[in-house]
């Protein structure tokens, strides 16, 4: 697999959400893509474990909140 930037590979061979705090719009759009190649490229044993496993993280959850941020101080953001 090429190099993750927002998953890590844990012991059991399983592919680990890397929690961020604050999420940027474009790096949930790159967080998403790059569990869509982990979602492809996991067998079919793992597979269910492995959405599982990252269902635990959401980061549309953190994108939201970090765009609440930005607007409760009037920070203006372009995407």
């Amino acid at each position: 697999m090429t190099n993750l930037r927002y998953h890590t590979r844990g012991l059991d061979d399983l592919y680990i959400p890397i929690p961020f705090l604050f999420v940027t719009s474009r790096m949930r759009d790159e967080i998403a893509a790059e569990r869509q190649l982990i979602i492809d490229l996991a067998q079919s044993a793992t597979k269910v474990r492995q959405l599982e496993l990252l269902s635990r993280y959401d980061p549309c959850v953190s994108a939201d909140a970090f765009n609440s941020v930005l607007h409760l101080f009037e920070v203006d953001r372009q995407d």
